[in-house]
């Protein structure tokens, strides 16, 4: 397979990218800010930095702590109004970890409901059921809603990182979606942390275990051999800084192709949880929680395409499951122009358009198709999927595997999607 230094780089960052975003990179403390999850991120809202391929349905908030052993983390809230949400804490290194068997990780039907409430993605119920989470070094395996503090072996002083993770909240509103409260234990002392987003109130000086360090700087994981252009293969992700663990993803890249040709991406569709508020899982019959394919400018620190369109809209480079046209099949087929060439892509039957940049139509740009929370039963899903691998890739996910192709739009207009096939 070719090499492309610039794409050995890419790869090497995406690597190290994959399910984060800038607000996984804290940029100061909750002490020098005195106030709880001082990074957040939302891409669809135009909160910045958009960078590191965020998906635009999420939103992504980061507690940075620091360790020491008498420390306690309380986290409490309300489930959220959404399709998904969870709480993973990450070492010094930026990795999940596991103590004495308890993962650092809680995806929301993991987690038990206070008493008296409901956890929506346990039983039917409305959203508005209470939660409370605890982050403590002395756990077990009988422990519920506790996630251990660091790894076995963690110095005193070193970094630790909370991040809340919450997908396609109702209505599409992230205003609504308010992020767990924190309240930091040590030594006696117990602190409320005040929102750093959204309030009014004065906040509460934070401990000493509040303090971060400089950001983390991850081990870059050895160059690969880069697959050809429009060829998906599954991201190495075992040395990612601030994976999601309930996320997989297929990459691909290309340039924008000239003379009015299009890129066409087809396969057939998982069957994912409809809508976007809570509902039981595992559920049976369906495939996934969610899956997106979203478009990243391959560049710098690897945005997601966002368009400003006139009159003030915005169209942003992702597309989720429940907004992609599928065919009578389940078989989706995206078709990626540029805004002026919009029109005409959305009258092809069954098509879903995803848009280049308009502010870099010349960059290279980066392709991703993300599952998450699979389904054990399906065997067809990007978590099954070997790394590096686009033949492997396709062998294991068969009609699910996304075939990519660069084709005439006048073509595609005249005759359909059957006028221009991806390759096999």
């Amino acid at each position: 397979m070719p090499r492309h230094p610039a794409l050995v780089l890419i790869v090497a960052l995406l690597a190290a990218a994959c399910g984060t975003t800038a607000a996984t990179r804290p940029s100061s403390s909750p002490s020098a800010q005195a106030c709880a999850w001082p990074e957040w991120a939302a891409v669809a809202t135009g909160n910045s930095p958009n960078s590191l391929l965020p998906d635009a349905a999420a939103s992504y908030w980061m507690l940075p702590f620091t360790v020491q052993s008498d420390l306690q983390i309380t986290v409490s809230g309300r489930f959220p109004d959404a399709r998904y949400a969870s709480l993973q804490v990450y070492s010094r290194a930026a990795t999940v970890f596991a103590v004495k068997g308890v993962r650092s990780s809680l995806a929301d039907y993991q987690i038990a409901p206070d008493a008296g409430s409901v956890n929506p993605w346990q039983k039917p119920a409305r959203p508005g059921g209470r939660f409370t989470v605890t982050l403590r070094a002395d756990v077990s395996t009988n422990d519920v809603n506790t996630l251990p503090l660091s790894p076995v072996g963690t110095v005193a002083g070193s970094t630790g990182y909370l991040q809340y993770r919450v997908y396609l909240p109702a209505d599409g509103d992230f205003s609504k979606v308010v992020p767990p409260a924190v309240t930091l234990h040590e030594g006696g002392r117990t602190v409320a942390m005040a929102p750093c987003h959204g309030s009014s109130s004065s906040p509460t000086p934070a401990p000493a275990s509040a303090v971060t360090p400089a950001p983390v700087s991850p081990a870059t994981p050895a160059p690969n051999p880069v697959p050809a252009p429009l060829r998906f293969f599954r991201v190495a992700t075992d040395q990612a800084p601030f994976p999601n663990t309930d996320s997989t993803y297929l990459l691909t890249y290309v340039t924008p192709p000239v003379n009015g040709d299009v890129v066409v991406i087809a396969g057939r569709a998982p069957r994912a949880v409809p809508g976007d508020h809570p509902s039981p899982w595992p559920a049976p019959g369906l495939d996934m929680r969610y899956w997106s394919m979203c478009d990243n400018v391959g560049v710098g620190v690897l945005p997601l395409v966002v368009n400003r369109l006139a009159g003030g809209a915005v169209d942003t480079g992702c597309r989720s499951d429940d907004a992609t046209r599928l065919d009578s099949s389940g078989s989706y087929l995206y078709v990626i122009g540029t805004e002026a060439q919009r029109g005409a892509i959305d009258r092809i039957p069954g098509a879903t358009f995803l848009p280049f940049s308009a502010a870099q139509p010349t960059a290279r740009h980066l392709i991703g198709l993300r599952n998450m929370l699979v389904s054990p039963g399906f065997a067809s899903s990007t978590r099954d999927v070997p790394p590096n691998d686009p033949r492997a890739a396709a062998a294991v996910m068969g009609a699910y595997y996304p075939r990519a192709g660069v084709c005439s739009l006048s073509a595609l207009t005249a005759s359909g999607p059957a006028a221009c096939p991806p390759p096999a």
